[in-house]
């Protein structure tokens, strides 16, 4: 008997993943279980060059029982075109992620068969194995599908509480060569989900995981750790939960594993109101060489009405608290800033610009975050949609690129302009060029710790930032008058610019 075939599909967005989707890892191994052959076509990874006419000739040539679409709501009308093109050539196609938890009959309406709805570990495993039983499809928790033209939405899907139970993500799924070129990028395969959910309640989130917070134990962490290193030699561990130092007492244990036992370097993300200065010190012994702060707004207006606190003042004073922690630890830090909200002004964002060149000498890995982009079922989705007429925006925004090329000016100086351009609560000429300023002087400081993170000389330093500034805003001028022009002039430049890869150590040895 023929071994039975899945098919994992991303589409392209135009914004590369420098990582393979944790999503594919963990239903890539449950699918093996199942006694399926697993492919997966990321074509966001940063080095898959194919097309959505290629995967149409792979599914032609692998005729796979079952093909799988993950979708971002960002990138959803990406990933129906992807849909659109292979559903002629395919025998069931089921889609999962954020935007089909919120949207299920939409992407059913857009191609898709089944839809997955929240966390799909246990769902999957139901489907598949009554999939080979052929047996109805109702008996699956967590999905929707129609049936007669109508639409079907069966039991919600189990909360998966106790977390050390799931198997390790399966990395071997992913091709190396689609995330890794040169030693250092081997790295990429680093990623850990060690929670799930989160117990803020910020208006703007959605979480996929809900607000249910639950944990992996410290001491299966380790292993998932330790099997990476073996597996690929891997040195550096990139926690990717939404906030890792939530359970403190897990988090000691952790560190205690990774300071005794075994040495790696790794990475974080958490929020401003669960670390303090013990804990900084106790994670740099273990090894945490970066911290990304969730900070996203230093004006008390914003920060009480998103709900991230109900004391601004004590959390702008422990928000700088912390990067000073960091500083005088040796921990690079970066620092998530998110503006954009409806309620916000011209003057706030010169008061935003002001915090950014207080803060920014401490501030040695980054800003990130962006512009908001509503999201749907979120608080902030559900209360301005109809008034400011967003309502589904991923199916009708107008696409601000080209063949899916992003301006060179993006690429380092200013990643968030379509954000701004989205422009989804009709911001006054005062704010737009006010949010405008402050995402470039951010960019400007962002280009800057690239660049002397790469380079050591102060000369080389200066003549390389110098240059990709003078480039960006080349890139950007061109931008306005053509992006045609722009692509004409700048995609070969881009394309150059990315031999240098600004990482510390980066030996630019082939694999």
């Amino acid at each position: 008997m023929e071994q039975k075939k899945i098919l994992l599909l991303k589409a392209r967005t135009g914004m590369d993943d420098p990582s393979p989707p944790m999503a594919f890892s963990y239903l890539g191994r449950i699918a093996e279980e199942e006694g399926f052959k697993v492919l997966v076509e990321n074509l966001n990874a940063q080095y898959n060059t194919k097309t959505n006419k290629d995967i149409v000739n792979l599914i032609k040539k692998e005729n796979p029982d079952i093909i799988g679409v993950h979708m971002f709501t960002n990138a959803s009308r990406d990933s129906y075109q992807l849909i659109k093109e292979i559903k002629p050539f395919c025998k069931l196609i089921i889609v999962g992620g954020p935007h089909p938890t919120t949207r299920p009959e939409e992407t059913l309406e857009k191609g898709a068969d089944i839809a997955f709805i929240g966390e799909a570990e246990i769902s999957f495993r139901q489907f598949l194995k009554i999939f080979s039983q052929k047996k109805s499809f109702s008996n699956v928790n967590g999905i929707a599908y129609k049936e007669k033209g109508k639409l079907v939405i069966t039991k919600p899907a189990e909360i998966i509480n106790d977390l050390d139970k799931i198997p390790f993500p399966e990395k071997n799924v992913h091709r190396i060569s689609d995330y890794a070129k040169i030693k250092e990028e081997i790295n990429n395969f680093g990623q850990i989900l060690s929670t799930r959910g989160c117990p803020g309640r910020c208006t703007y989130c959605f979480s996929l995981f809900s607000k249910c917070y639950r944990t992996v134990s410290a001491k299966v962490v380790f292993r998932e750790i330790k099997s990476l290193h073996d597996i690929y030699g891997i040195t550096y561990i990139n926690f990717i939960d939404d906030a890792l130092t939530i359970d403190k007492k897990r988090l000691n244990e952790l560190c205690d594993l990774l300071s005794k036992d075994f040495k790696v370097s790794w990475s974080c993300c958490t929020r401003v109101d669960f670390l303090d200065q013990e804990m900084i010190k106790k994670m740099k012994i273990a090894g945490c060489d970066m911290i990304t702060f969730g900070i996203e707004s230093a004006l008390s207006n914003t920060l009480i009405k998103v709900q991230k606190t109900a004391n601004p003042k004590w959390y702008i004073k422990r928000a700088d608290e912390l990067l000073g922690w960091c500083y005088e630890e040796g921990i690079r830090v970066g620092v998530n800033i998110l503006t954009g909200f409806p309620w916000e002004t011209g003057e706030d964002m010169k008061k935003m610009q002001r915090y950014i060149n207080h803060i920014k000498k401490k501030v040695t890995q980054g800003f990130y975050g962006g512009i908001l982009q509503p999201q749907p079922d979120t608080i902030i989705y559900n209360e301005y949609a109809k008034k400011y007429g967003f309502e589904d925006w991923w199916l009708y925004k107008k696409d601000l690129f080209v063949d899916d090329y992003r301006p060179f000016f993006m690429a380092y100086y200013h990643p968030y302009w379509d954000h701004l351009h989205n422009n989804f609560f009709n911001f006054d000429k005062k704010l737009f060029h006010g949010i405008d300023k402050l995402y470039k002087l951010m960019g400007k400081w962002n280009l800057y710790i690239i660049t002397k993170r790469r380079f050591k000389n102060k000369i080389a330093i200066a003549i390389v930032y110098s240059s990709f500034f003078i480039l960006s805003k080349l890139s950007e001028i061109l931008f306005s008058i053509s992006p045609k022009t722009e692509k004409k002039f700048m995609e070969g430049i881009k394309k150059f610019s990315y031999q240098f890869k600004f990482r510390k150590g980066t030996e630019n040895k082939k694999l």
